[in-house]
């Protein structure tokens, strides 16, 4: 069990040194399930979100880097075969709704998320709804600041994952 922090630097700091560590110590077959709060969209509050693909603020599955002034895409997509055999496991539980959908990540909790409390707000509450049903649509029941991250270092390292 290992916490990283908020937001992408902190993750992807925290999965360079437990990848290395893992490496090091010759582990095989390693399975990395990330477990982190969310703002569910358009579910039942309490809801658990199993995550099948991270996606940006664009609604597409990709996690973008720049490493050395090169921007450097990376696919986001996460086990499938993971994925089933976690939701699986939650219909053992009485009254605790689970469900599969994107996971979106952002790089800011306010305006990034569509919210309207922060210190700045560059926008209005429709143009707010309009983003969050756009978001709805393409896919998207939660939105957090670490899945395009870990979901990228993951598929990089062949580390099975889970969100």
């Amino acid at each position: 069990s290992q916490q990283h922090g908020m937001g992408i630097p902190s993750i992807s700091i925290m999965l360079h040194e437990l990848i290395k560590l893992l490496h090091h110590a010759k582990c095989r077959d390693v399975t990395i399930i990330r477990i982190g709060t969310s703002g569910g969209l358009g579910i039942e509050a309490g809801s658990v979100v199993i995550t099948d693909t991270a996606v940006d603020s664009s609604f597409k599955p990709r996690f973008e880097q720049v490493v050395l002034d090169d921007v450097v895409v990376r696919s986001t997509e996460l086990d499938k075969d993971l994925m089933e055999e976690l939701l699986a496991c939650s219909k053992e539980i009485p009254d605790f709704p689970t469900l599969i959908g994107h996971t979106m990540c952002t790089y800011d909790f306010y305006e990034g998320q569509g919210r309207l409390d922060g210190a700045l707000c560059s926008f209005s509450n429709e143009k707010k709804l309009e983003y969050l049903k756009r978001a709805y649509d393409a896919g998207v029941r939660n939105i957090e600041m670490e899945s395009t991250a870990f979901a990228a270092l993951c598929g990089l390292c062949g580390l099975k994952g889970e969100s």
